[in-house]
């Protein structure tokens, strides 16, 4: 799993930086009363977004980026927000990807420092057919056929990346869309995108010849790319260390098994007493139980993409009491029904093909680029 899956950063945690919503307030024209109307849907002010030090969470970037697609009456207003981030849009983690021998190498690096360039899906680099395809997978839960410009925000930031990277003779085969569109906005996003798209598609990744993967990069720098990483890896040890404890905690969950470990088992785990780790929890503003909603919320949504399981054995993994109580949890997280979601994130591949008893699926962490 990528570095996004592996933290313990939830939609509230204020870990990531404006850039992106700088670019959506580039595109207004200036319009200084309509950018502090979309900042206020987050909480945000003008002083907030001028402030290189401000971080905000996932949930304010939701409600900004929402608000600036209303506004601007543009659903695919996302599109033009990705085609303005460049690798400078991410400071010093930006120089590293450009400085990388390889691109593989720089995918790697994408991947490892995923929060510092605001990544809401982790990567999965794979190879087919004298194909190269890297594929999207939503981290959070916080992306769905409701929320569809992270879709388009997410891939466009890629491809402009890519094109960063490469330079201008590179360009994609084409893109994997797992979400719907009207006639129109399909049309709209090719031409944007200047590429083929499919919609509805089972997973979202964009194709590229695997030429591309390990041929030297004119522009790398070993000794600039090493220092840049060194830096990088300052500011990632900067954000884990505040969820030191949340974050093993929640790992922790995530490896229980077959019976998710309770607070006291984790505190043993951990050598504290179940009043002290509450205690660090607290001083973070956390608790046990967030963490474990959190656990629960991934899980199910991995379980419910991932696999076959049905409702009753993904709520008795989860150690619900019922499939119902699962069933409610998991409408007021969102705002769906297990089957709904399952249905409308990859297009009922396993609605009507039921596994028998627990997953097979591991918990155990991979390779996020599966390039080790």
């Amino acid at each position: 799993m990528g570095l996004i899956e592996t933290t313990p950063i939830t939609l509230d945690d204020k870990v990531f930086s404006t850039a992106e919503i700088l670019a959506a307030a580039s595109l207004v024209g200036g319009d200084e009363r309509l950018v502090s109307e979309c900042l206020a849907a987050g909480s945000m002010t003008l002083f907030d977004l001028g402030n290189p030090l401000t971080k905000i969470s996932l949930n304010q970037q939701s409600l900004i980026h929402a608000e600036f697609n209303q506004q601007a009456s543009n659903p695919l207003l996302s599109l033009q927000v990705g085609k303005r981030l460049h690798l400078t849009s991410y400071g010093i983690v930006g120089f590293a990807m450009l400085s990388s021998a390889t691109l593989r190498d720089a995918l790697e690096t994408a991947s490892q420092f995923g929060l510092l360039i605001n990544l809401k899906m982790g990567l999965q680099l794979s190879c087919e057919s004298g194909g190269a395809l890297l594929e999207l997978n939503d981290q959070y839960g916080l992306i769905s056929p409701e929320n569809a410009f992270w879709y388009y925000l997410e891939v466009s930031k890629l491809v402009t990346l890519l094109q960063d990277i490469l330079g201008r003779d590179f360009s994609c085969e084409g893109i994997e869309l797992s979400i719907d569109a009207t006639l129109q906005q399909q049309a709209e996003t090719r031409e944007s995108l200047g590429v083929p798209v499919r919609f509805n598609c089972e997973r979202t990744a964009i194709r590229f010849s695997s030429h591309w993967l390990d041929n030297k990069l004119p522009q790398s720098n070993s000794i600039t790319h090493a220092s840049c990483k060194t830096n990088c890896q300052a500011q990632l040890r900067e954000i884990l260390q505040k969820y030191d404890i949340s974050f093993q905690v929640q790992n922790l969950l995530l490896n229980s098994g077959q019976c998710i470990a309770s607070l006291s088992e984790i505190a043993d785990h951990l050598h504290l007493s179940p009043r002290t780790l509450r205690r660090r929890l607290d001083a973070l503003g956390t608790s046990y139980n967030s963490l474990l909603v959190e656990v629960r919320k991934k899980l199910a949504i991995r379980y419910l993409l991932s696999t076959p399981m049905t409702t009753e054995a993904i709520s008795e993994q989860l150690n619900y009491s019922d499939a119902a109580n699962f069933r409610h949890a998991f409408k007021r997280w969102t705002g769906r029904s297990p089957r709904e979601y399952r249905v409308l994130n990859n297009g009922g591949k396993y609605a009507s093909r039921f596994g028998q008893g627990k997953s097979s699926l591991g918990l155990g962490h991979s390779s996020a680029l599966g390039m080790g």
